[in-house]
């Protein structure tokens, strides 16, 4: 209920500790501009996988989606992500 009403104000009610400048400022308009197309409802969330039609998570589905990522060379980004070393591990088999 929070979300939604933070939304529906104009400019929205928002106040930082710190202000945004350069490339912060730059992101936080681009988060806006995409929360603008958000709309939210009372029902219930749920979760949907977005690489396969069910919507149902796969490991193979995420599988494919790395191993044809275009815009990330190899697996090399999976040592970057900030989870513990034996998740990283996994990802990468």
């Amino acid at each position: 209920a929070y979300v939604a009403t933070v939304l529906q104000s104009i400019p929205l009610n928002i106040q930082f500790r710190r202000t945004l400048v350069g490339n912060r400022w730059e992101a936080w308009l681009h988060l806006v501009r995409r929360l603008m197309d958000v709309q939210l409802s009372q029902q219930p969330d749920q979760l949907c996988w977005k690489l396969t039609k069910k919507g149902e998570f796969s490991v193979k589905s995420m599988y494919l989606d790395v191993v044809n990522s275009s815009s990330i060379p190899s697996s090399k980004h999976v040592w970057k992500v900030k989870v513990p070393l034996k998740i990283k591990v996994l990802m990468w088999f």
